[in-house]
């Protein structure tokens, strides 16, 4: 396991698994609990505790992935009271998949800055008419037109029209419920800790007419390694969650290295 201290390590470890074809995986999922005997590829397992700092921005507070959810929800962040106290933000991304179909706004998620599979940095968060901020990255420039081009399509729709959302990756983040904007860090919220490394993440808490609980407690987890469990009458969403998820998965990371493919 290495324990991460500063960015750059994260950077040079996921440099390392590119070139030995190995898998980074964060510390806390059920992807870095395999017994690394049977793990092919082998997986570099990263706890990042160390990187907890913690900063009040104008829009609220930019958390490195190591912060605590004991000491965010004492910042003002009550999206996290209910959060076991010593769970790091990273794993609690990881593990926030269960918000009501198009409610993702209520994680209080703003911002996520991203190191990207191919080595890329970028920040994804709201990208409405009223927020066009800039993709600086080619790869995301890539990315979010490929993401929109999905959330399109008829396995989309028919994922949005379930009672609770079928797949793993939160595609509907680009189909929020109104008054909410799009936001493209709500894509990672029930990741897993696959699709890409959170650097840091500016929160703040849920306006009160985005505060809906999510529908269901995680089990121990189950929100990482399995999509969740889809309503018998809404059982013809699995092959379509299960066709998203492989796209998306494919979109932000083709070659495995945080184990999506």
């Amino acid at each position: 396991m290495l324990a991460a201290h500063d960015a750059s390590d994260v950077r040079q470890a996921r440099a390392l698994c590119a070139d030995y074809g190995a898998v980074l995986a964060l510390d806390g999922t059920p992807l870095a609990q395999a017994d690394p005997d049977d793990a092919a590829p082998p997986v570099l397992v990263v706890d990042p505790a160390g990187l907890d700092r913690l900063v009040r921005t104008q829009s609220g507070w930019h958390a490195g992935p190591g912060c605590r959810a004991h000491d965010l929800a004492l910042s003002g962040l009550p999206q996290f009271a209910d959060a076991p106290p010593d769970q790091m933000l990273a794993v609690w991304l990881a593990e926030q998949g269960a918000w009501p179909v198009g409610g993702t706004a209520a994680s209080g998620v703003r911002d996520l800055d991203l190191l990207l599979a191919d080595g890329s940095a970028e920040t994804l968060g709201p990208f409405g008419q009223d927020d066009l901020r800039p993709l600086h990255t080619a790869t995301a420039q890539r990315l979010v037109p490929a993401l929109f081009q999905l959330a399109g399509t008829a396995d989309a729709a028919l994922c949005l029209a379930a009672a609770r959302w079928p797949a793993r990756y939160r595609l509907d983040a680009l189909r929020p419920r109104e008054p909410a904007q799009v936001n493209l860090a709500h894509l990672l919220l029930g990741h897993g800790g696959t699709l890409a490394w959170v650097e840091g993440a500016t929160l703040a808490p849920p306006a009160q007419a985005d505060h809906p609980r999510p529908q269901a407690p995680p089990q121990a987890g189950a929100a990482m390694s399995h999509a969740p469990d889809v309503p018998p009458d809404d059982g013809a969403c699995r092959p379509a969650a299960r066709r998203l998820d492989m796209r998306v998965a494919q979109a932000f990371d083709p070659a495995g290295l945080y184990g999506a493919a």
